[in-house]
């Protein structure tokens, strides 16, 4: 998205999804990302910031399943 004036602020006209994903499309998206932001080339830098911040996102997510898978 290259609109950066909902930065910060919560818009009820922005839609959010809900999604169901096993860990094995967890992991994907969470590779994927960290391939895109290793390759990145853009000069957004709030694209970038929200690359960033999607990878931490997927790999919280994933710590949180290893917690729960070892207990």
């Amino acid at each position: 998205m290259t609109d950066k004036h909902y930065e910060g602020v919560f818009d009820e006209d922005i839609p959010f999804i809900q999604m169901e994903l096993d860990i094995r499309d967890v992991h994907q998206i969470h590779q994927s990302l960290k391939y895109h932001a290793e390759k990145w080339y853009g000069n957004d830098e709030y694209e970038k910031q929200r690359i960033d911040e999607l990878i931490d996102f997927f790999y919280r997510m994933i710590l949180e399943y290893k917690f729960h898978v070892d207990q």
